[in-house]
């Protein structure tokens, strides 16, 4: 067992985008921030596993502000962030139609430009969608586009380690807490296991934090049982394909949302697909259902959408998690029944998109005692014991 002198002032929980953005921000505000990651190449990481896309078209206007603020960022640095404003079409059935328009108006007051198509148009826009008859037009978000997670996440480190103030530490797993309440304040005794080269734990090392923010994405209800308190949120499985195109083109093209909730955009020469299957249980799973999962259900509704998705074959494709709220929308701010420690997760599949955001408002609230960028306070985990839910529909 190994015991570390010394206490440090933030302990920051995860080290994917959203707690190397955390770590970032803190640090440029004069945080001195150790973060601990069991594993900081992230090859079971959120940030790694989803689609890369990025967009403000949503109904809450915090979504749409919090969305916006980051892709504004990404903008400033796109070259080495690989952003690029290819933009979001959703496809809309008649019954979607009112719905899409007033989500719409709303996005067009916070200042995110969209776009409203028939269906001449779209398929002006978009000449392969030739299947139309279901469709009674589309909603075309200008600036939505793709990132790169990676390259985002690394960037976020890039920042935080030249404020001189923040460091990584890699293969470390949260297993113990104790809070002692009468040590200056108040102070966390946390024990990580520490994993050698090969996987195994071979040492307990305890680390003494001021504060801590549990960043930890799908492990972030772990990290909660952990740390005393309990998070409402679950992890849950979503699966990616990647497919030959064959007879279209998709290059030219951004994220496109069909109605069956199947979304899709180019991946280099080829496509890539998801889709949320809303019957997954809960839980830890990593497994891809290959060939089985494209046949069953992406090819089908892709099929349905476009006569030149006839002859597509599947090439390759992986799993990874979300991390749930119970409305869908992010966990941000101290946490409810545990001193001293903050929360930045339960982003339900939009935790690239609000990353920039969500680090930058929170090291505001941490350092400066108020969200100075933008009021996202009603995000706090304890909306849900208080009856506030903040639930958001156009998810995927």
């Amino acid at each position: 067992m190994k015991h570390v002198e010394g206490t440090v002032e933030f302990a920051v929980i995860g080290a994917g985008v959203i707690g190397s953005s955390v770590a970032w921000h803190l640090g440029e505000l004069g945080g001195e921030v150790s973060t601990y990651d069991s594993d900081l190449e992230g090859t079971l990481s959120s940030s790694e596993l989803n689609a890369g896309g990025v967009r403000a078209t949503w109904t809450q206007a915090h979504n749409i502000l919090a969305s916006k603020m980051s892709i504004d960022y990404f903008a400033s640095v796109a070259e080495e962030v690989g952003y690029r404003a290819c933009g979001y079409t959703w496809l809309c059935r008649p019954e979607q139609w009112d719905g899409m328009v007033r989500a719409r108006e709303l996005q067009i007051e916070l200042g995110w430009e969209v776009e409203l198509w028939d269906v001449a148009e779209l398929r002006k826009r978009i000449p392969f969608i030739d299947k139309t008859d279901d469709l009674r037009g589309a909603v075309f978000g200008v600036r939505d586009g793709l990132v790169n997670p990676n390259r985002l996440k690394h960037h976020y480190r890039d920042q935080a380690k030249k404020t001189g103030r923040v460091q990584f530490v890699d293969r470390m797993k949260l297993v113990e807490a104790q809070f002692d309440s009468g040590t200056g304040g108040g102070t966390w005794k946390l024990g990580f296991h520490q994993f050698g080269q090969g996987g195994g734990a071979q040492v307990t090392t305890w680390v003494h934090a001021r504060n801590v923010i549990n960043c930890a994405g799908p492990w972030a209800s772990q990290v909660a049982t952990v740390l005393g308190y309990k998070c409402p949120s679950h992890a849950v499985r979503r699966q990616i394909s990647v497919f030959d195109c064959r007879d279209v083109d998709l290059t030219p093209f951004g994220m496109i949302v069909d109605p069956s909730r199947v979304y899709f955009h180019p991946e280099a020469t080829n496509g890539l697909a998801g889709f949320a299957n809303t019957d997954e249980p809960p839980g830890y799973r990593f497994d891809y259902d290959g060939e089985s999962f494209f046949n069953e259900n992406i090819w089908p509704m892709l099929y349905e959408r476009s006569s030149h998705f006839e002859r597509l074959k599947h090439i390759t494709g992986w799993a990874g998690l979300y991390e749930v709220s119970p409305d869908e929308c992010a966990i941000l701010g101290p946490a409810e029944g545990a001193a001293q420690v903050f929360e930045a997760h339960s982003f339900s599949g939009h935790g690239v998109m609000q990353s920039f955001t969500a680090g930058k408002i929170l090291a505001e609230e941490i350092k400066l005692g108020a969200q100075k960028s933008l009021d996202l306070t009603f995000l706090r985990g304890d909306r849900f014991s208080k009856g506030r839910p903040m639930p958001e529909t156009q998810v995927i």
